[in-house]
């Protein structure tokens, strides 16, 4: 689907889908967040075409600026949406907890399913998880993670800003673990090759298109994992691997 400055658009010249995939907190690897409006026009759309959406609430927890923006599964009771959450990101990956909230009208249908996903059971896990919650400890947490992650955020904007001289756009950034900066006219996929021998992880912009001719290129940056002080020499290093692969420079 097309992104734009509010988010995914929908595609009107398309046949209506049965299942719609989205992540409207933060889109991957844009950052774009999916306005109030868009929103409210997708769940419109839902119920006009008989569609179910599956909201992958990606990075919420990690909002930076502005007021937070409803969930669409809590927009309407009876709204046509699976909500999806995972503890993933704001705990530890090997906790593989994850949770999902169904409408009324699929819980019954879900059970089989359901039954099926917690054969071997996690409920010691489950249970630490929701004495953390309840006594206030996880609240605390993402408060904590949100001023790193935003003092972090902040520090590698600035070290773009001074040492990557090339022309370069940094798209969204509002909130998330990663940053996505445009460097048209560049060979991503050479770049990013080159940068991991220098020990660095970044992606290739272009390859998330699905028209590569018509693709952006340019670097998508984590930095949840990544010491500040890393930054400067890493953005330095990225300077000196561009220069010889910008299009029509050799």
């Amino acid at each position: 689907m097309a992104v734009d400055n509010e988010g995914m658009r929908i595609a009107d010249d398309l046949p209506p889908p049965t299942l719609i995939f989205t992540s409207p907190s933060h889109q991957y690897p844009t950052g774009r967040v999916l306005s109030v409006a868009r929103r409210l026009a997708l769940l419109e759309y839902a119920r006009q075409h008989g569609c179910w959406i599956i909201e992958d609430d990606y990075d919420s927890e990690f909002r930076f600026s502005g007021e937070p923006i409803p969930a669409m599964r809590g927009m309407d009771d009876n709204a046509p949406v699976v909500y999806l959450g995972t503890f993933s990101k704001t705990l530890f990956p090997s906790l593989r907890i994850g949770f999902m909230v169904l409408p009324p009208m699929l819980v019954e249908a879900a059970q089989p399913a359901i039954r099926a996903l917690l054969r071997g059971g996690h409920r010691a896990e489950q249970r630490a998880l929701a004495s953390f919650i309840e006594e206030g400890h996880y609240a605390r947490h993402l408060a904590a993670m949100r001023r790193l992650y935003r003092k972090r955020q902040a520090q590698l904007r600035a070290a773009l800003e001074e040492e990557l001289s090339v022309p370069h756009q940094l798209m969204a950034g509002e909130g998330g673990l990663h940053m996505t900066v445009a460097i048209d006219g560049i060979d991503d996929v050479s770049l990013v090759r080159q940068a991991r021998a220098h020990q660095m992880t970044p992606s290739a912009l272009s390859t998330f298109y699905l028209d590569r001719q018509h693709a952006r290129t340019g670097l998508v940056l984590g930095y949840g994992n990544t010491s500040a002080s890393q930054f400067a020499p890493a953005i330095r290093t990225l300077q000196r691997l561009i220069a010889p692969l910008r299009r029509g420079q050799g």
